[in-house]
């Protein structure tokens, strides 16, 4: 068999043919981009003068691709680049999946932002660009996803307005960016957390399981979901991942650029989320590991430690200019999540709420039976890799576990983990099986790669079968029509314009052009009296703030009074199968009591 190390196969133009073709292939391609592919106008409209060129271009490239890397010219070669490319070939297909399914939902109710704390975050960010000043003065979390959004703000931004779109950063709006936001923010680090999670997988128990793994994390609907806000639950999936890949790196290679490579991967990675310090530990062990009780007289710890502060300087650049409120919004979040709570998502047992979830909607049955199986399997043949591999995710989970919020959110840095030991655990029973049929067997032949690859195939669509069936019924759920749109239609063709209205976030998206708005978070921080001095003829108001807390909490009550002195107008609540989104409620400003 011809080896193909070298290209794709041993066909090739013959030197003559392919100096020609490609000079015209070249001349053509080089007109096109000279003139925008203005000679093709001849062809229109029957043929797109766009595609055209566009056709032009790619032929070209894939010429010389071929006269370089040449094609398969017999059946042995086929096969031989078949099984060469069938891992690239497998893991293209798995990120294709991960990234459709991620894509497909974050259109969901725009214009409109039913998401908590979305609205807020790209306003603060569009007011970042707006005063030019990139100090975010707000730190009860990192500053990595806000200059995330920033940097995709203004290449849109720019781009936009060479179309005419835009003069200047200041009109921008919220709303031009929430789908930016969440592509920058959720789909392309969930995206590429599948693809880590396949070479953190591949090195620690091989290609099968990282191949297994990465498919199980493309689909799972909790790491999909998340994937789809603009918050930094994806980006410190991601990190969190990369970051315990390098510190497996340094090791096994041992190092001090890799040490400090390894702590930078952390800094960067708790300048996403704070709670990503635990990512520490896995480092001192790997440290521990490979310089022993001598671990304190050696560098590699100590770069470790500089690695970290680089890393977290560089995603959050301006906390030390802000260190006293740093320090207190930090000291913040630690209040609330180890001691305080927080009214509508308390949570007490967290271990037993995070395992229900990671069974009844993040990940499925069958998954997680397989995490525990491959859990076991992992403590059993435990060595310094597995000990190292293995810490994070176990802390991170009794961590949080003993807080007192329960945000599904904040499991998703374990998700990674739970993916790569589920398919240990699926592809060792499997091997486990197969060994224990040829004791049985005997001296018998059996097919056994086929029949292994079998069973492979047979857990991959078991394992698989309810995350992918989740992530597509979700999906399917928060792309139809919203009561937003919904409300916002019926206004458009009942109120006149002119009328001015105060609304929440998470309502209608009005037309500012035909209507006078002014936003707040909740109506009620105002009295009745306030909006209607203040002009406003009609409330909006959602579901997501007057039904947030329980009947004896303030802040419902605040709602029972308001809907007691303003008529309501209209409701648009939501629709099994036809309408997602909050209830929105439109109320009458009464008018003002006579003297």
């Amino acid at each position: 068999m011809t080896s193909l190390s070298k290209g794709c196969g041993s066909w090739r133009p013959d030197p003559v043919t392919f100096k020609r073709v490609g000079f015209g292939l070249l001349l053509l391609s080089t007109a096109t981009f000279l003139t925008n592919g203005y000679y093709l106008r001849f062809l229109e409209p029957a043929l797109s003068r766009k595609g055209l060129a566009l056709m032009v271009v790619a032929l070209t490239g894939g010429w010389f691709l071929v006269g370089h890397f040449g094609l398969p010219k017999s059946r042995g070669e086929l096969s031989e680049l078949l099984g060469r490319a069938k891992t690239p070939l497998l893991l293209a297909i798995i990120l294709g999946v991960a990234f459709s399914v991620r894509f497909e939902g974050i259109r969901s109710g725009l214009p409109q932002s039913y998401i908590p704390d979305e609205y807020e975050y790209v306003h603060s960010y569009l007011q970042m660009i707006k005063r030019g000043d990139m100090n975010p003065r707000w730190w009860h979390h990192p500053s990595v996803q806000p200059y995330v959004n920033i940097g995709t703000y203004l290449v849109v931004f720019f781009l936009e307005a060479r179309t005419g779109r835009w003069q200047s950063v200041h009109q921008i709006q919220v709303e031009d960016m929430l789908f930016w936001g969440r592509f920058s923010a959720g789909v392309i680090p969930g995206t590429l957390a599948v693809f880590f999670v396949f070479v953190l997988g591949r090195w620690v128990f091989g290609t099968r399981v990282g191949l297994f793994a990465a498919a199980l994390l493309a689909v799972a609907p909790g790491v999909v979901e998340v994937s789809q806000y603009n918050k930094p639950d994806a980006l410190v999936v991601l990190f969190s991942t990369v970051s315990v890949l390098v510190t497996m790196i340094y090791l096994e290679k041992g190092g001090r650029g890799l040490a400090f490579a390894a702590g930078a991967a952390i800094g960067f990675t708790v300048a996403v989320k704070y709670n990503a310090a635990l990512l520490w530990i896995p480092l001192i062990g790997a440290t521990l590991f490979r310089r022993g009780t001598s671990l304190l007289a050696h560098p590699d710890l100590y770069l470790g430690g500089f690695g970290t502060v680089v890393g977290f300087t560089a995603g959050c650049p301006y906390f030390y200019a802000d260190l006293t409120r740093f320090f207190d919004h930090v000291a913040a979040g630690l209040f609330n999540y180890g001691f305080l709570g927080l009214a509508g998502a308390d949570g007490i047992d967290n271990w037993a709420a995070h395992a229900n979830y990671t069974i009844n909607y993040g990940a499925g049955l069958l998954p997680f039976l397989a995490c525990l199986v491959g859990l076991a399997l992992a403590l059993y043949r435990i060595d310094r890799r597995l000990a190292v591999f293995l810490a994070y995710p176990i802390l991170y989970y009794s961590f949080y576990s003993s807080q007192r919020i329960n945000f599904a959110g904040n499991l998703m840095p374990v998700y990674p983990f739970l993916a790569i030991l589920a398919a240990y655990g699926i592809v060792e029973t499997i091997v486990f099986l197969r060994e224990v049929l040829e004791k049985r067997l005997r001296n018998r032949p059996i097919a056994k790669r086929p029949l292994e690859t079998l069973a492979l195939v047979a857990a991959l669509v078991a394992a698989l079968w309810f995350p992918t069936s989740k992530t597509l019924e979700r999906n399917r759920l928060v792309t139809l029509p919203d009561t937003g749109a919904m409300a916002a239609q019926w206004i458009e063709a009942r109120i006149p314009p002119g009328t001015s209205f105060a609304v929440e976030r998470h309502t209608p998206v009005l037309d500012l052009e035909r209507y006078r708005v002014s936003a707040s978070k909740r109506i009620i921080n105002i009295g009745v009296a306030a909006h209607r001095d203040a002009g406003a003829e009609y409330l909006i108001v959602t579901s997501t703030s007057y039904e947030r807390f329980g009947p004896e909490h303030r802040q419902t009550k605040n709602y029972r009074k308001l809907f007691a002195i303003c008529p309501l107008v209209k409701e648009f609540a939501p629709e099994p199968e036809r309408l997602w989104g909050p209830t929105i409620r439109i109320l009458q400003v009464p008018a003002a009591p006579s003297p």
